[in-house]
């Protein structure tokens, strides 16, 4: 069975853009699908805003891992058991949001390596990462893991934007997404996108994310908008929910309808 195989290290360490999917609300692993046959980069699996299951959550990594289409999930903490229990089952990577600290992320990266570049507990049978019937060697699955692991981040907190320098120079770290509706929320500017403050936030994350070989990201459902934070150097884009999609599509079908029965 296919785990940890490094295909979204590999775009990482090139610098690629990847352009995510983001599954929020979808229980069925069709989802999945769609995203692989729509030409998503990616995926992310949502479970710090999202009533997903661990049950579906491993499911849909599962889909993904058999489609070969890389996948990450954005985890509700970064507590030891909801990080480990979320990498057992073998994604690609990992989001931790609403980061506040150097020394939380240093924990974070601790928390996701096993020895000697962490504390990870390790499971070598049962668990997907243990590819069931195990790897060559217990130093195979180790040094593969700790190579091919991804780790994001999300800026959202006036915490981060203060140790910005600090954050973003922590070794291991390979992702930094800003998060537009919490970041605005805490710099007291609410649902304002376009305040000078925030733009100048967002380029100063891109900035800083460059000088330290991390790749810069925003979360953005407006093409207009991450075409534009592509343009400045965004390499990330959280571009397109499940729930969003279906609305904005039903809605979309249903005006049509309507247009066309008028016109008859």
């Amino acid at each position: 069975m296919r785990v940890c195989e490094g295909t979204l290290r590999r775009r990482v360490d090139g610098g690629d853009l990847l352009i995510f999917g983001c599954i929020i609300d979808s229980r069925t692993g069709s989802v999945v699908e769609i995203f692989q046959e729509a030409g998503f980069d990616a995926v992310l699996i949502d479970r710090e805003h999202s009533a997903l299951g661990s049950e579906t959550i491993c499911d849909h990594i599962r889909v993904a891992r058999a489609l070969g289409l890389p996948c990450m999930v954005r985890v509700a903490e970064d507590c030891y058991h909801e990080l480990n229990r979320t990498l057992d089952q073998a994604p690609d990577g990992v989001f931790i949001p609403r980061v506040r600290s150097r020394e939380q992320v240093e924990a974070i990266v601790r928390t996701v390596k096993y020895q000697p570049q962490g504390q990870r507990g390790l499971a070598g049978s049962t668990c997907p990462i243990g590819k069931y019937k195990g790897w060559e060697s217990t130093r195979q699955q180790i040094e593969t893991v700790n190579r091919n692991l991804v780790i994001g981040i999300q800026i959202e907190t006036a915490e981060a934007l203060a140790d910005l320098e600090g954050i973003l120079g922590v070794p291991g770290l390979d992702m930094a997404v800003v998060g537009s509706d919490d970041l605005l929320m805490n710099m007291g500017l609410a649902g304002q996108l376009q305040s000078k403050e925030y733009l100048a936030a967002v380029e100063r994350v891109i900035a800083t994310s460059e000088q330290h070989g991390v790749l810069p990201g925003v979360a953005t459902g407006d093409p207009a908008a991450a075409a534009d934070w592509i343009k400045r150097g965004a390499k990330v884009i959280w571009y397109a929910a499940d729930i969003c999609l279906m609305w904005a599509a039903a809605v979309r079908q249903l005006e049509e309808l309507r247009q066309r029965l008028a016109e008859a």
